[in-house]
């Protein structure tokens, strides 16, 4: 009766994860699904919790990494699992990248076995092998709930010897890398988005052999999930418009624009369930002109890897060329028609509930600073949006 009703609870609990994964990313349940959401979900995590990581959960990572392909079935590969605090400390202090090591409950240094290894001159297909091995080990550990980083090794002279030195390896085993492991902690990074079709060509090098490509099928899986920002915003609202900033999108179907931004705010106003986003923008910006005639707007943020994104709109203008057409950028436009692109990571879509030109004389120290330092910088508008909804990819 006892285990009847365990396995009951399992089934119950089964049923619920496989609900909780088709509602939150609106994709049917089916094995293929379930195994790309954890490629796409793999991110590199070098922050985790005090506690250890389970034999059995150890087990089962070797068992993955294992499972690799390998040249010939040659398996030239040896894993030495690391858990001890003062030989993590010790590995921590082998390479400028691995720090993160000394904090760590465990580490697998992967390592290739030169007297299992090919002889002649396919030798080196060691290195493939136990990269596919590592690529297994991340993934595996992604989809048991762990958080993981690979660390490179070889073929660096100096990590490998201060590994070497630090694990007694003999001279046959060379460490290829280290993967750190753990359980995430809440700073766990959002994965990039590492879709880039210019990677691509099809049967030569450079050519599309007369293939078109469509490239809003080609993007078709872009798939973004509403979530609720008061609760889930994992950004530092003091930093958030700082380093490569964000990006503001107006206008509609038939004419559309945007602009990097590096100032902004977020809070509520008249009323604390009326939360804002704030945005700055100068009159000699083309989009100023569009803010002052549009009801919506959009704020998005990008993955590292688009930070060429960013960049280019913030130094280029919509008065000479369609931007988001030189960048191949795909525009979808919200409920209420504001456009926001494809490529973003996350978009907050807004309603204008207000917006004016800052007062010259209203303003003290920085201000006044800021526009006498720059006599050609013309006079920036607020404009402050009631935040409708937040979408993540």
């Amino acid at each position: 009766m006892k285990s009847s009703k365990i396995l009951m609870a399992l089934a119950v609990l089964a049923l619920a994860v496989l609900l909780l994964f088709s509602n939150k990313f609106n994709k049917p349940i089916t094995k293929e699904n379930i195994i790309l959401e954890n490629i796409a979900t793999r991110t590199s995590v070098r922050e985790y919790k005090d506690e250890p990581v389970e034999e059995a959960k150890v087990e089962k990572l070797l068992r993955a990494a294992m499972a690799a392909p390998t040249a010939m079935n040659k398996q030239p590969w040896h894993f030495v699992v690391v858990n001890d605090k003062d030989q993590l400390k010790a590995l921590s202090e082998t390479s400028p990248y691995a720090g993160m090591l000394a904090k760590a409950p465990l580490a697998i240094v992967v390592c290739g076995d030169m007297l299992k290894a090919i002889e002649g001159g396919g030798r080196d297909f060691w290195i493939q092998d136990a990269s596919a091995a590592t690529e297994n080990l991340l993934l595996a550990a992604n989809a048991m709930g762990l958080g993981a980083v690979w660390t490179g090794v070889y073929p660096s002279k100096d990590r490998c010897d201060a590994i070497a030195k630090v694990l007694e390896l003999p001279s046959n085993i060379i460490p290829l890398n280290v993967v750190v492991l753990g359980y995430p902690t809440s700073n766990k990074p959002a994965p990039k988005d590492k879709w880039k079709p210019a990677n691509i060509s099809y049967n030569r090098y450079g050519s599309t052999d007369g293939k078109t490509i469509d490239m809003e099928k080609m993007t078709e899986n872009t798939v973004f999930s509403e979530f609720d920002y008061t609760d889930d915003f994992t950004g530092n609202p003091f930093l958030w418009f700082k380093g490569d900033g964000l990006l503001l999108a107006v206008g509609d179907k038939d004419k559309s624009n945007a602009m990097t931004i590096g100032w902004g705010a977020l809070g509520n106003l008249w009323g604390h369930d009326v939360n804002t986003l704030t945005v700055y923008v100068s009159e000699s910006r083309y989009t100023q002109q569009m803010m002052e005639n549009c009801k919506y707007f959009t704020v998005m943020t990008f993955d590292e890897s688009r930070k060429d994104i960013l960049s280019y709109m913030g130094s280029h203008s919509g008065r000479d060329e369609d931007k988001a057409k030189a960048l191949g950028l795909h525009t979808q436009y919200t409920e209420h028609g504001a456009p926001y692109y494809q490529e973003a990571y996350e978009v907050y879509e807004c309603e204008l509930i207000y917006k004016a030109p800052f007062d010259p004389a209203g303003m003290t120290g920085p201000g006044v600073e800021f526009y006498a330092n720059r006599p050609n910088t013309k006079i920036h508008h607020m404009y402050i949006g009631k935040i409708l909804s937040a979408k993540r990819r």
